[in-house]
């Protein structure tokens, strides 16, 4: 009895990492593009302390100067004292001689790293009178910057996460819930078709059970007319019973074909390599072997690799080969090949023959089970062996078809 294989799908199919990843890309463009705020802002705030300790030095030059000419160095010593006594962020402001000799010296103790240091020369009429030197601590500026960024990146996790939410919703509401809808579908299409197919294995076993057991029953019957009664048979009896042996034979070649029909149409698909010209150089070496007394000209193209089914792969070979092999029975030359050709940038395999080939107009009834081209007085066979090809193509994703001309050959293309 053929399982049915079962397939798992994702409760969606990767949603949560494509959400994910377009969060991640817009987090990703958002903090670079704070930091260089942050960084603009900071160097901003830089250059306008910058300018502001220089503005401070100029000023203090400007109201030293007459002290200094006058050489009043109390005043010079009392205004930096009142000068770093009524700016707190001024930890340092010193008066050198131009012979650099210190003149006057007030700071702070500070620990903090972050410190601008500035020079300004007191000039009076091309003289040099003072060189002032002044330090000022920018602690509170940089934390005021690295408190904006801060919330920058607050605002930007706030905002990737308010962002996600919303299309989280959205694809919900939009793509989800249909999507998750048509998933729980096909779980339950898959579900029926598995008991469909528990109930058509059953019904295969069925009529491979209950069929033959009254088939064996008339061909022992008919048989044992030919043995116990052939004397009184005349020739006409003898080939009535011929004929009903016959046809039990026949029937039993149908439900084996049937029956072969349904596992391949269903049986679980196990993909490998699968080097086909090897495969059809071992067929038509059995075929070879089976009738040695033909001649047939073979033609295998080398390193036909495919991924599929091995088992399935040497049920198409064989019927295709096999098919090729019997219509190229009568041909006075028998050629056979076995290669293949690329277009639209896609490989297609095909077998080609030179035997009795058929009428293009009766195509569309090749692959139909039990329709056959031509006569069983003709060619033995079923019908059978095209159809199970087609389906072994179909459910490895492929395409089969052919062309042909009476009594010219025919061409099986396939693809995988």
């Amino acid at each position: 009895m053929t399982k049915q294989a079962s397939r798992h799908y994702p409760e969606v199919f990767s949603y949560r990492q494509v959400i994910a990843a377009m969060l991640a890309v817009l987090l990703l463009l958002l903090v670079p593009i704070n930091l260089t705020l942050i960084s603009q802002q900071r160097q901003a705030y830089l250059q306008d302390t910058e300018a502001e300790l220089t503005q401070h030095l100029q000023a203090a030059a400007t109201f030293l100067t007459e002290p200094l000419l006058k050489y009043q160095f109390a005043d010079v010593e009392q205004f930096l004292q009142q000068w770093v006594a009524s700016h707190e962020d001024i930890i340092l402001f010193e008066a050198h001689t131009p012979a650099g000799q210190r003149l006057s010296s007030f700071s702070r103790d500070s620990a903090s790293p972050y410190i601008i240091n500035r020079r300004q020369e007191v000039v009076y009429q091309g003289q040099h009178l003072l060189t002032l030197t002044m330090s000022k601590d920018y602690a509170h500026t940089e934390a005021l910057i690295t408190m904006m960024r801060n919330r920058l990146l607050a605002v930007s996790m706030l905002i990737t996460i308010v962002l996600g939410l919303l299309i989280w919703l959205v694809f919900r509401r939009l793509a989800l819930a249909p999507l998750e809808r048509e998933i729980e579908l096909r779980r339950r299409a898959e579900e029926e078709m598995a008991d469909t197919n528990r109930e058509l294995d059953a019904f295969a076993y069925s009529v491979s059970h209950d069929l033959r057991a009254p088939l064996r029953g008339i061909d022992g019957f008919s048989l044992a007319l030919l043995e116990d009664y052939q004397e009184q048979l005349d020739e006409n009896g003898w080939d009535y019973i011929r004929r009903i042996r016959a046809g039990c034979v026949r029937m039993g070649q149908l439900i084996d074909d049937m029956l072969q029909l349904s596992r391949l149409s269903r049986g679980e698909i196990k993909r490998s390599k699968v080097n086909l010209s090897e495969m059809a150089g071992e067929i038509m070496a059995e075929l070879q072997r089976g009738a040695p007394d033909r001649l047939v000209k073979l033609a295998i193209e080398q390193g036909i690799e495919v991924k599929a089914d091995p088992v399935l792969l040497r049920a198409v070979m064989d019927n295709l080969l096999g098919n090729a092999w019997k219509f190229t029975g009568k041909a006075a030359q028998a050629q056979i090949s076995f290669g293949r050709i690329l277009k639209d940038g896609r490989e297609i395999c095909y077998v080609q023959d030179n035997g009795s080939g058929f009428d293009m107009a009766y195509a569309d009834k090749l692959f139909i089970a039990f329709q056959r081209l031509h006569s069983g007085q003709e060619f033995e066979g079923s019908g059978i062996g095209l159809a199970t090809v087609q389906r072994i193509i179909h459910r490895h994703g492929g395409r089969i078809w052919a062309e042909a001309e009476v009594n010219k050959g025919a061409t099986f293309y396939f693809t995988l």
